[in-house]
Formats: structure tokens, sequence, C-alpha cells
């Protein structure tokens, strides 16, 4: 059964797809009108689902092989009853033109029964074809055997001699007279059926009566297996698909028995807290770990207790985060220090370095952008507080105001916006920094409204040249789960700051377990 869907603007147009693609004997199966607001997202109006068999599609085809192209379009104009006729004929054509060319009424162009179409299963279909087959040539066998028209036995006996009267060698009356039975006895042998007159074709054909039947059965055995094959190929297909979608179903059933079973074994303690992780998001792969120390360190009555076990699971976590405070707080001789702010559009980074010159006073700003209209704006915030903002386009002007305002015993708070294009020159840029200055940090910000696999991405992309991370925007975060995740994936880069207003400077704070943990668990 073949299976194709049309689309049309009118539904003329698809009925006509159908027939020409098709044929007259194709089943509608569906039909869709796309209308109103439906129809705006469509290409076509008419939508037409329609179906043909193999057998139907396999007549037309042979029609359509003898046809050019402009034969086809004239000959698809015409009535569906028409086509259906023609192609009818045509196949009944070669089906007689096939019989026609065996050798007359000796059971050569014995007709071969067809296979028929059932819904058998694959095993007792192959018996019948096989047992199909092997019937026929039986059948034919049979018949050439019980035929009476022998004409080896013809040939081996001897033919009448007429007596002749000349001569000392003329036959006897008395031999004459015993040749006439034989010869009269030889047409109650055979067939009541008026005797074909022989040629010597006809002669050097049926002198040998079984092995010439091998080539004219030919055809029809052709013709069995190769509808046999079709069957059982559409079968197999049939077969296999089930087998897929059953090997599915069992797979699916044993995951969900397993994990039914492991659970339905496991302490409430442990069960509540695998449950309450993985509505926060939290990675598999952490709470699979928490779970094992749980097991390994409490008993059995501390994991039944959910209390005991998510203050357990706490006290984990946040001992696995990794924070630090950042380079210019931790020297204390006073010395400049180069702060680099490394991150891609919308992480909240500007606001971020804003906040940190404010804390920190005699800080030279040096805004990098490639971005012209950026530059030529300005902030309110570093107008208001006295900050003196530099914005450059090149690395090279960010380098040169550096070493000015280090010699000048000033600090240094370089804020870079980059694109994903520029990431070698990033890399450069920093190498040379660490080159030139004695101390330099670069910090990484991250946005807490951001999706988990951004930030992944982020990281990942400059991790070889951060020192720690910022992640600002953490007062609008509503996935804590996701932070957590990210900071794990990475937990050599340690946490230096959270942004948690837009306020300059007091929503700065500096980064703690504790607070990533009330916001994971809404304390």
């Amino acid at each position: 059964m073949f299976v194709k869907k049309f689309e049309a603007d009118t539904l003329e147009e698809a009925l006509k797809q159908v027939k020409v693609e098709l044929g007259p004997d194709a089943i509608i199966l569906k039909t869709i009108t796309n209308n109103g607001l439906k129809g705006a997202f469509k290409k076509k109006r008419i939508e037409i689902t329609a179906a043909i068999s193999e057998r139907s599609f396999e007549k037309k085809a042979k029609v359509d092989k003898v046809l050019n192209t402009e034969q086809k379009e004239a000959f698809y104009q015409k009535p569906a009853s028409t086509i259906k006729e023609t192609i009818t004929k045509y196949n009944g054509q070669d089906a007689q033109g096939a019989g026609q060319a065996g050798y007359g009424s000796m059971g050569l162009n014995k007709v071969v029964n067809t296979l028929a179409k059932g819904s058998a299963g694959l095993a007792d279909m192959t018996t019948k074809t096989s047992s199909l087959i092997k019937s026929s040539l039986d059948d034919f066998l049979t018949d050439g055997d019980d035929s009476g028209f022998d004409i080896d036995s013809a040939d081996d006996t001897p033919a009448p001699v007429r007596p002749s009267n000349r001569g000392k060698y003329a036959e006897p009356p008395q031999s004459r007279e015993q040749a006439r039975p034989v010869q009269q006895a030889r047409p109650r042998q055979e067939r009541p059926v008026p005797q074909p007159q022989m040629t010597e074709d006809t002669v050097e054909i049926t002198r040998n009566p079984l092995r010439e039947p091998q080539a004219p059965a030919a055809p029809a055995g052709s013709t069995v297996s190769r509808e046999a094959y079709n069957e059982l190929k559409q079968e197999l297909r049939t077969t296999q698909h089930k087998m897929e979608l059953l090997e599915q179903k069992i797979m699916e059933l044993s995951q969900n028995y397993q994990f039914n079973q492991k659970h339905l074994n496991e302490a409430k303690g442990i069960f509540q807290l695998r449950t309450t992780l993985k509505t926060l998001d939290v990675d598999e792969a952490h709470i699979l770990e928490l779970i094992k120390k749980a097991n390994y360190e409490l008993s059995k009555e501390d994991l039944e207790n959910p209390d005991v076990i998510f203050e357990f699971a706490l006290q984990e976590m946040a001992s696995s985060i990794n924070t630090s405070i950042p380079l210019f707080a931790k020297i204390e001789s006073g010395e400049p220090v180069v702060t680099v702010l490394v991150s891609e559009a919308a992480s909240g980074q500007s606001t971020m370095g804003t906040k940190i010159a404010v804390l920190k006073k005699d800080v030279v700003l040096i805004q990098y952008s490639q971005d012209a209209q950026n530059n030529a704006s300005t902030d309110f915030a570093a107008q208001v507080f006295g900050i003196k903002v530099e914005k450059v386009q090149n690395f090279s002007e960010v380098v040169g105001l550096s070493r000015k305002a280090v010699e000048a015993g000033k600090s240094v708070l370089v804020d870079v916006r980059l694109n994903s294009k520029y990431t070698d020159e990033t890399k450069k840029f920093v190498e040379t920094l660490k080159r030139g200055f004695q101390h330099v940090e670069v910090l990484c910000t991250l946005s807490a409204i951001h999706s988990e696999l951004y930030n992944r991405k982020i990281i990942a992309r400059y991790k070889e040249i951060v020192d720690g991370v910022i992640i600002s925007h953490v007062d609008l975060c509503m996935n804590f789960g996701a932070l957590f995740n990210v900071h794990k994936a990475h937990n050599k880069l340690p946490l230096k700051f959270f942004g948690t207003g837009p306020v300059v400077p007091d929503d700065i704070e500096g980064a703690t377990a504790e607070r990533l943990m009330s916001g994971l668990f809404q304390f």
C-alpha cells in the first residue's frame, strides 16, 4: 500500500494530482481544507491524503513507462473510467502475450494460480509459496506424461511398405495382411482429435517433451516468485516495525520497573531529598554523590529522617562551593591592581564595574567596546559619583591608559565587552597585560537570568584566561539550581561577587555559599 499527501489551491487541482500520480484506483483517505487563521500558515488550501495498492500501482507504472511526457499529459486528461479501462486492457495484453509465447496445448501454457493476498503469517506465506511452485511444476509434468500425443512411438514404428509387383523381391501377400492390423490399431491409442500437419520444426520440438518445457515455464515461475518475494518483503517490513515498537515498549517498562524497585527500597529521607533536588534542577550526578555520602556516613534511623538528610545535604553542598575575595582586596601594601572584567552582551558587566569602582577609591575605569554608539553614550552613575571613565576601541589604548594609571599609583578596572569572533585577540590581550603588569586579575561576568547552557558556554570559552567569576542579577534569578550546576562544572574558578540589584553602589556583595544556598532552598 502506497500513501501520499497532495497539496493544491483548489480541490480540482488536488484531485488531478492524485489521478496523475496514483491513477484512477486511488482511495481518498483524508481531505483537509485550510481556511481562516489556519490557512494563513499553510502553503496550500487543500490537502488530500490518498492511497493505492501495490498491484494497481504496478499496472499504472507499466503504462507510464511506455508513454512520453506529452502522451502522459494527454492521457491523464481523459476521464477516470477511460484511464482505468486503458490500463486494464494494456496489462491484459501483456498477460495474453506472455501466454502465446508457449508451444500449443502441450501443457506449456498451463495457468499458474497466483498467490492470494491475505493476513497470513510469514511462516504460512513461505509454505504456501513453495507448495504452489512445486504443485504447478508437478501438474505440468503430469499433463505432459498423460498426453497420448507420442511422436517418438510413431517414429519408432516402421511405416508400412506398399507392395510392388515388379521384380523378384516383391512382398508376399501374407506380409501385407500382417501390416494392416498394426496400421489399423494405432488410431485406437491416439486422442480423437485431428492430426496436425507435422513439419520439421514441429517434429524437432515434440521429440523431447520433458526437456523443452523449462524455457516457456520460466515466465510463470518468475511471476510467482516476484509476487511471492514482494509479499514476503512487505510482511518482513511490517514484522520488523512491530518488533522495534515492542522492543521500545519493553525497554520503557523495564526502566520504569527498575526505577520503581530501586526507589521502593530507599529510605524516606533519601527519597524526599532526591525528589526535591530534581525539582530544583540540580544535576543528577551531584544528587547521586550526595546520596552516596549520606548512605556511607549516616545511620538507617537518620536516613529515614528528612530533616537530618536535608541538613547533611545543605552542609555538603555549601562546602563544595568555592569562593574567594578579589585580588585588589588581598594586597595590603596598596599597590595598584589591574582588574579585567570579561563577558559578552547583556550580562550586567558595566553596572558591576561601576559598583566596584565606587567601592574602591582611586580607580580608573576603562571601557573597551567595538560599538561606536556605545562608546559615545555617557553613564549617569559615573557622573554622579565622579568616576573617570575612559572609552576606547582598541587594545593598544587600553594598555597605554593602564600604564599611565599604574605609574600614577591608581588601580585600573577594565570593562571588556567582547564578541565571540574575537576570542583569540582577547587571550593575546590578557597575556600582554599579565606580562606588562605585576598584579593582574581577570574575572568573567555571568548573569543569573541567563540559561545554564549559555553560562556554561561563556565559562568554557574563557576559562583558560580568567581567575574568578562574578554573577550579576542574583536578585532576579529564578533557577539557583542552574547556577549551582555551572559552578560545580567549573569548581576551580572561585566566585568573587554577587550583584543583587540595580542601585549603585549598595547592591553588590561578596560571594558566599550561604547566599547561593538560601536562594536554592528559599530560606
